[in-house]
Order: structure tokens, then sequence, then C-alpha cells
């Protein structure tokens, strides 16, 4: 992430999702990270018209601001498993709600593009843009999944990775390998940050699951460095505004949410 901006954006992103996860471990609730969800909501839905350069962007950001918003609480009221929950008839998986939203919210973008009317400038460009922020935004939904199984700890060792990446991206590496270097030292830091979370981990804390961590940070720290190479550098591409580059900072993040949450499905605690 070169661009200073973003790169802050992603940082602080991904350390309000480290507090959430422990606060809501504390408190047992999936409702702090409900807020922390809604955090990532607001500033994608904001800034991403911005970056497609899109119009109609007050409708495009109610689209990914309902839908997001509407992916976190959707997720943390689905009747499903859980810790101490039993398995429901209905709605067995917390997945669920994710992609139902996602699937609303494509549904929504094309409403836009139709109401604009034929003949409209970048129908095609703004629809698929949306598309690609509705489930950007819809992701981050699973931080909300994650509390909701006590994975509080994972997710505060996934977001300092994501932090420490984001700011890894900045160290000015000299010659044409400059940016090649930066993006492998983020995937690295952010893979290795657990493995120094779990020697200074206290006792009293909740266990954290260090192979999913590892995983889930490494995997997290490639989201964000690929994310990042969508901003322009040295003047190339169309300027990145301030509220696009906060969005493309934060975008990676929420999606990092939905990788986790797999990571954590899948490996062995």
């Amino acid at each position: 992430m070169k661009h200073p901006l973003l790169a802050v954006t992603g940082a602080l992103a991904a350390v309000v999702v480290a507090a959430g996860g422990l606060v809501s471990a504390w408190l047992g609730t999936p409702w702090i990270m409900v807020l922390v969800a809604a955090v990532l909501v607001v500033v994608v839905a904001l800034g991403w018209p911005q970056m497609l350069g899109a119009p109609a962007r007050k409708s495009l950001t109610a689209v990914l601001g309902l839908t997001g918003l509407g992916a976190a609480v959707a997720v943390a009221l689905w009747p499903g498993r859980g810790p101490g929950e039993g398995i429901e008839d209905f709605g067995a998986s917390l997945i669920e709600p994710i992609a139902v939203t996602i699937a609303l919210g494509v549904l929504a973008a094309f409403m836009v593009q139709l109401f604009r009317g034929s003949g409209s400038p970048h129908r095609l460009e703004s629809t698929a843009g949306t598309i690609t922020g509705v489930a950007a935004v819809c992701c981050g939904a699973a931080w909300v999944a994650l509390a909701r199984y006590d994975a509080g700890p994972l997710a505060f060792s996934v977001g300092v990775s994501l932090a420490l990446a984001a700011l890894a991206g900045l160290v000015p590496f000299p010659g044409r390998s400059g940016r090649g270097l930066a993006a492998g030292l983020s995937v690295v830091l952010a893979g290795v940050v657990p493995w120094v979370l779990s020697g200074l981990w206290p006792a009293a804390w909740p266990a954290l699951p260090l192979p999913a961590a590892v995983v889930a940070g490494a995997l997290g720290g490639l989201v964000l460095v690929l994310l990042g190479q969508l901003a322009p550098e040295r003047g190339r591409g169309r300027p990145v505004g301030q509220r696009a580059a906060m969005a493309l900072g934060t975008a990676p993040v929420a999606v990092a949410g939905i990788v986790t949450y797999f990571v954590f499905r899948i490996m062995p605690v």
C-alpha cells in the first residue's frame, strides 16, 4: 500500500477489528462486532462510488450501506450454530445471511441502473463496481460470525496482522523491485505476528488458535496487498480522493473477515 492514507486507514480499520474481537470475547456478545462491521461498511460505502468515478453516487452509497449493515445485523440474529446454540431447522449456517444480502445488493445495484434509464453514462462500469463493493461490505459481516463462535482472540490476532501488514507497505524499498519487496514483507509479517502473540498471550484469556491465526493472517495480508495494488501510483490513472483511499484501505479488512471465518471453520484449533 504505497498510498499513505490508504495504508493508514487500513491499519486503523484493522485495529478497530482487533479491539472489537477482544471486547466481544470479554463481554460474550456479538453486537460489539456488529458495531465494528458498521464502521467498516460506512467507510467503504462513502468512498467506493468516488473510487469508481461513478454517477448516481448517493444511490450507490445507499445500496452499499444498507446491504452491508443488513448483513451484519442478520448474522447477529440468524439462527444457527454457535457456542451453546443448538442446530436449528432454519439457517444452520451463519454464511447464509451474507449470501442473501449479497444477492439483494446485486439486485439493488441493477435496479439503480434501471431507474437511471437507457443511455446513461457508465452503466456497466457502475454496476460491476457496485456489485464488487456489495460483496466486500457484506463479507465484513463474517467478523460478527466469528464473534458468535467465541473466536474473539482469532479476530484480535488477524486484526493486528492486518494493521502491521498495511503499515509495512509504506517501507521505501529502493529499486524497481521495491514494490514487490514491500508486498512480500506485508504478507510475511502478517503470518509471523500470531507466533509472537502466542508467546505473549495471557493465560487468563481464551486460547488463541495459532494455526488458524497464522494462515488467516497471511491470507488476509495477501488480500490487503492485492487490493492495495488498485490504487494508482506516481500520477498514473485516475487520482484517488480521500474518501476513495479510505474505502480502498478499509475494504480488504472487511474481505479478510470472510477469509478468517472459513479458515477458522476448516482448520483444526
